[in-house]
Parts: C-alpha cells; structure tokens; sequence
C-alpha cells in the first residue's frame, strides 16, 4: 500500500478505513490486481462481521444488567472473551 501500512500495523479503524480508501484508490488507478483487492475486500468484511458482533455481544450485556441479570463485566473492544 502506498502508505506503508501492512497488515500487522492495521491497528485502528482509521487504518482499516484508509485500507479500504488506498484499496480503491489502486483498483481505480489500476496499480493494484482486481483479485488482490476482492481479497482485501472480503477480509474487510469479516473484520466488520466481528466488530459488529462484539458490540451486539456489549449491548445484549448492558441490557441484561439493566433488568437485574449480571452476566460479569464487559470487558473492552477487542478483549472480549470468546466461549468459556
């Protein structure tokens, strides 16, 4: 990518954002192989299926608390505990 960030350093939104905008901005210019970027695209999408997910997972908790069931604390974003 033209801006030097690789995938290890993809650490914030603004960094998947900016992904996703250099991506289109190569498809566009034709710097960049149409499968490469059906690849990224569809990597993206798995990373919004898991951020949207944890935060159905928060808001489900918050809820719940709300009307006297405690599920334990809500860990934050990105920490959230997957099975037992």
């Amino acid at each position: 990518m033209s801006n030097g960030i690789s995938p290890m350093t993809i650490s914030t939104a603004g960094d998947a954002r900016r992904l996703i905008l250099e991506t289109i901005a190569e498809l566009k210019a034709g710097t960049m192989d149409a499968s490469r970027g059906m690849a990224i695209a569809a990597n993206m999408k798995v990373l919004n299926d898991s951020v949207f997910a944890e935060v159905a997972v928060a808001k489900v908790a918050m809820q719940a608390k709300d009307r006297g069931h405690d599920f334990g604390r809500v860990v934050q974003m990105g920490q959230q505990k997957l099975g037992a």
